[in-house]
């Protein structure tokens, strides 16, 4: 053993003095003394690539892999031969297994990374490409510099080399167009694989996928895209890194083709091509800039963990033991009953159901559906599994659910308090949310009838503005009778309405006669500030809408006077 780590102490420094002859024979001889070692392998197969014996370099990496199939340096050694050889597409699947064997080492994808880079950018395709870009832009320059001439002569010039570029550009897409046709589908798919990989790291991430899918699809916006890339890489990625590899890309494929329904040969083809020349969406790319990948790559995960536990039946079959009514939906109160025959806990129960509940129940419906509570699943199981996934623990929950449990009446009161506060706390939110709604909109209505502009409401601004509402409306209300100006005549309001007195007074004024306050700040504010006729026609419209959604509030209204239009 001391020989062996005096010949590699021998080889590291030769190494390290650029002295490759003597470090490959100092690696020998160590491996004379240990035929076993693959540490000397790898050595040696560095300090051969280094001199240039390359398949002398990747015997040695194989054979570091045969010795120790786990150790990332065999297959860095071989990969990097491979590269060395200009066999790419060997090198990289030389990198995919290592990652395979020893996941996520940097040189292993950095390795990956430079092949998948050196493939697309060695090939012929690629080089049209490239060509037909630049021509394009050069072509787009040149008409700038052709409208900032400063002469007839300058621009006649300038246009005619702009021409000369458009050729250019036409003639070398084309070119791209024909050697992409001639490419075997294999060929095709990794072209494809490599245009769409932008950092060319040898996987397609979740920014890199929705970059592609909006130039498959321009009318889709960023987040849109961003949402689909999620679902696609949840699920097709097998291995559970949050990308897509190669393998992983094609299962992808093949799904999109059939939703399609195109041939792999149009769609690889027409998807290189717009990658390689479509346009991007400037505010797109501000917004790419910003994802955060690490934030993105989890919300695959959980995408992905969540994706596995809907497809389990065994979590249909957890929902109907919540569900006890089967309505297909639950409720506060069946959430808590069924994490009180988890946790026996009352308490605990109601204030988890009721943080879960806000967090998924985002359109005030009051229940969670199968999905939402498929998320909701995911809580509890990281509350009560600590380290244990659905799978291990879904037989568990099983049980618990099915074991009789009687619910004491001081459970009962709890459950009950916890549900009144649930309901209560919804509905201030609501009303908050109505209320923030309220008060802008009524802002903008007393702008428009304050039509001198001294920041008050005086009697004849509220009636003018009150006759036009109604007769655009074509209502006939009894205003005077209603009591709607009593304000004005008791001095209650002093000379005029501040905005909350004018507030108050509209409220009163909606409610007394039946009629929704955002339905008419809406339209006074159109009629306010549309022409003449284009009132009159918005007025048309709404005196439809209004009739056909009020008439039966509106025959409450007794003894007043209260007529839609017919």
């Amino acid at each position: 053993m001391g020989k062996t780590n005096e010949f590699r102490d021998q080889g590291n420094k030769a190494f390290k003095n650029g002295e490759w002859d003597k470090a490959v024979k100092a690696y020998s001889e160590a491996i004379k003394q240990n035929p076993k070692d693959h540490n000397m392998y790898s050595n040696r197969s560095a300090a051969y690539l280094k001199k240039g014996s390359i398949d002398k370099a990747l015997a040695d990496g194989e054979k570091c892999i045969e010795l120790k199939p786990d150790f990332h340096k065999g297959y860095s050694r071989k990969g990097a031969a491979y590269h060395a050889m200009k066999k790419y597409d060997k090198a990289i699947d030389t990198y995919r297994q290592g990652l395979k064997a020893c996941p996520n080492v940097p040189a292993l994808e950095k390795g990956m990374a430079a092949s998948s880079r050196a493939k697309s950018e060695t090939s012929d395709t690629h080089a049209a490409g490239q060509k037909a870009k630049a021509a394009r832009k050069a072509s787009k320059n040149q008409t700038k510099r052709a409208n900032n001439s400063d002469s007839v002569s300058s621009y006649v010039q300038q246009k005619r080399m702009e021409l000369k570029l458009q050729k250019a550009a036409l003639e070398a897409q084309l070119d791209f167009i024909d050697k992409l046709t001639k490419m075997s589908n294999e060929e095709k798919l990794q072209q494809l694989f490599n245009v769409i990989d932008d950092d060319h790291n040898g996987y397609i991430d979740t920014k890199e996928l929705a970059t592609a899918l909006r130039r498959r699809n321009a009318s889709m916006t960023f987040q849109a895209s961003l949402d689909k890339a999620i679902d696609m890489v949840a699920i097709f990625d097998t291995d559970g890194d949050a990308r897509l590899d190669l393998d992983e890309f094609e299962s992808f494929l093949e799904v999109m083709l059939k939703e399609l329904d195109v041939s792999f040969q149009d769609f690889a083809e027409y998807m290189v091509f717009q990658t390689t020349f479509a346009p991007e969406d400037e505010k797109a790319i501000e917004e790419a800039e910003v994802a955060d990948k690490e934030a993105l790559a989890q919300q695959v995960k959980e995408r992905g963990t969540l994706l596995e536990m809907l497809a389990d039946p065994r979590l249909g079959e957890i929902f109907d033991l919540f569900d006890k009514n089967g309505a297909g939906v639950l409720s506060f109160k069946d959430v808590a009953i069924g994490l009180y025959q988890l946790t026996s806990d009352m308490e605990q129960s109601a204030k988890t159901s009721m943080e879960l509940l806000l967090m998924l129940d985002k359109e005030d419906q009051r229940t969670v559906n199968y999905e939402q509570f498929g998320r909701l699943m995911m809580g509890i199981v990281a509350t009560l599994g600590k380290d244990k996934s659905f799978d291990q623990m879904a037989d568990e929950l099983v049980l618990a659910l099915t074991t009789n449990m009687t619910i004491s009446e001081e459970d009962k009161q709890s459950l009950f308090v916890a549900e009144t506060v649930y309901s209560d706390f919804q509905a201030a939110t609501r009303q908050q949310h109505e209320t923030a709604i309220s008060f802008g909109r009524l802002n903008k209505l007393f702008e428009l009838w304050d039509t001198n502009g001294d920041g008050d409401i005086d009697y004849d601004e509220l009636k003018a503005g009150l006759d036009k509402y109604e007769k655009s409306a074509g209502l006939n209300n009894n205003l005077e009778a209603s009591g709607i100006f009593n304000a004005f005549n008791n001095k209650g309001f002093d000379e005029g309405l501040n905005p909350q007195e004018f507030g108050f007074v509209m409220q009163n004024y909606t409610q007394t006669f039946g009629i929704d306050l955002h339905q008419l700040i809406d339209f006074m504010c159109m009629v306010s500030v549309l022409p003449a006729d284009r009132a009159e026609q918005y007025a048309l419209a709404y005196k439809e809408t209004f009739t056909s959604n009020q008439r039966a509030s509106a025959q409450q209204w007794e003894p007043f006077d209260f007529v839609g239009v017919e």
